[in-house]
């Protein structure tokens, strides 16, 4: 077999499956190759005169059934394929033998033509199966030697013995230079497989690496930099235990990143909207220690689990954005649902803006928001003018 020019070589479990492959390619073009040329040769004995016809029978049933061996089976086992080949190559052997000491007339142009192409080109085709061995010039040779010589004796009367010898030794030659093409063919597509599965694996990495990179920024602006603010700006209208549990509640988040832990969650299920989901309750004792005043809609049914976790902080964000910009405390957040979706909008009659006007640097809406929703497979909408408050319809498939 050709030597590899992958940078990594092959563990012996992928060398193992490598060959196994060559090996199944290999048998089945021997099969086909050698099921076509030997049908082919026995075609030749059809047109042979009535007389010469009759004598023929026993070697053109022996080659029809050699033919028969490996084009029949479809699917056969490589050990299978392995017995078929190596049957109808004794096969056609044997009609080798049998035009050496048959009666019929050698000199014939269909009796010189089976011949020729039985052993040129029927008789080689199992090397196409070996092509990855290192012994494959061993089995050549010891193949070669008995078909070159019953050839020739078999053509030897009719003076195209040299002929007949010059094409079985030229076609052997090519069928072993093609035997190593599709072994080095298979081993250039396993490492061409092995490289887009080891790309395919890297940009994988890196997409997670990214996701994770963005999830941690949503939490960080949700959290932490949220508590920054309320410290930037002395703690104006929140008490001082609340500030001092909203510290405890970041550190705990920092340490639970830096260990690459999950922040914890609830169970997965369905839970009933009309009780408020926990990650709301959460959501609406946060800000309401923040001073907000938080008017809860919801209807009744569940909110599947997958939808929960980002709503939640998605909502958490437009109130943060209710009590740093709107200049007004009271807020109404309605959350419903239907059989394909689940919808959260948080409203508010407050100062309200330009949406248009929003830097697309900032994280708050763009990533806390929309960025969220569209990793859970949602959307977020903004309705807002100056001094018309601000609507955030949020909302996620089922």
């Amino acid at each position: 077999m050709l030597p590899s020019t992958d940078p990594g070589a092959s563990a012996p479990p992928e060398r193992a499956a490598l060959r196994r492959e060559q090996s199944e390619v290999g048998l089945r073009c021997a099969r086909r190759a050698q099921g076509v040329f030997t049908g082919a040769s026995a075609v030749h004995l059809l047109v042979l005169e009535p007389a010469q016809a009759l004598r023929a029978v026993p070697i053109l049933l022996v080659l029809v059934l050699a033919a028969g061996v490996v084009l029949l089976p479809r699917r056969a086992r490589s050990t299978s394929s392995a017995r078929l080949v190596a049957l109808s190559c004794a096969l056609s052997l044997t009609a080798l033998v049998m035009f050496v000491l048959s009666d019929l007339d050698l000199r014939a142009p269909t009796v010189l033509g089976c011949i020729t192409m039985l052993a040129s080109m029927a008789l080689p085709t199992p090397m196409l199966a070996l092509g990855a061995s290192r012994r494959l010039p061993v089995f050549a040779l010891a193949g070669l030697v008995p078909v070159l010589a019953l050839s020739t004796a078999a053509t030897l009367e009719s003076g195209r013995a040299f002929f007949v010898a010059l094409a079985v030794v030229v076609s052997w030659t090519g069928c072993w230079a093609i035997a190593r093409w599709i072994a080095a063919s298979v081993e250039r597509a396993d490492i061409g497989t092995r490289r887009l599965r080891t790309a395919h694996d890297a940009e994988r990495r890196s997409s997670e690496d990214e996701a994770r990179r963005r999830y941690d920024a949503r939490l960080m602006h949700d959290t932490i930099l949220a508590t920054l603010t309320l410290v930037a700006h002395r703690g104006e209208g929140v008490p001082a235990q609340t500030l001092r549990e909203r510290a405890a509640a970041d550190l705990d988040l920092l340490q639970r990143l830096e260990r690459s832990e999950e922040p914890p969650q609830d169970p997965p299920g369905d839970l009933p909207c009309a009780l408020l989901p926990e990650r709301f309750a959460a959501v609406d004792r946060r800000f309401r220690a923040l001073g907000l005043e938080i008017s809860w809609h919801a209807g009744d049914g569940g909110v599947p689990a997958h939808a929960l976790e980002p709503l939640a902080r998605a909502t958490g964000e437009c109130l943060e954005n209710v009590r740093r910009h709107s200049g007004v405390r009271a807020v109404d957040v309605t959350i419903e649902q239907d059989e394909r979706e689940v919808r959260v909008a948080v409203s508010d009659a407050g100062a309200g803006f330009d949406p248009r006007a929003v830097p697309a640097g900032r994280l708050g809406l763009a990533e806390s928001v929309h960025g969220r929703l569209e990793a859970a497979g949602g959307s977020a909408r903004v309705f807002s003018a100056p001094g018309a408050g601000t609507t955030v319809l949020m909302r996620i498939p089922r």
